[in-house]
């Protein structure tokens, strides 16, 4: 019997060790860890729609004038694109 304590004794020790060792409080239960969860969805909720439009910002540069012309050239690309796909439409229309 007297065994059996010891073996108890040194387990729990080992045990209480292990969760010092992990930053166990008794404070952290069930009820804490859902609030939390609850509070992040909540949190998430509110900041989704700030950075999704944020997002499409996040690749001009952080100078106006730099901005200003990177949205020019950007236009730019887009009318030479558009440009090149009307000439294709028409020359798909020719050979018909």
């Amino acid at each position: 019997m007297e065994f059996k304590q010891r073996q108890y004794s040194i387990e729990s020790e080992n045990y209480k060790e292990l969760l010092s060792r992990v930053a166990y409080s008794p404070d952290i239960n069930h009820r804490v860890l859902i609030d939390l969860l609850q509070h992040k969805t909540r949190l998430e909720r509110k900041t989704k729609p700030v950075l999704e439009t944020l997002r499409c910002y996040q690749n001009l540069p952080p100078d106006k004038t730099l901005a200003t012309l990177a949205i020019e050239k950007k236009r730019r690309e887009y009318e030479a694109a558009s440009n090149r796909l009307e000439d294709l439409v028409q020359a798909l229309e020719l050979r018909e």
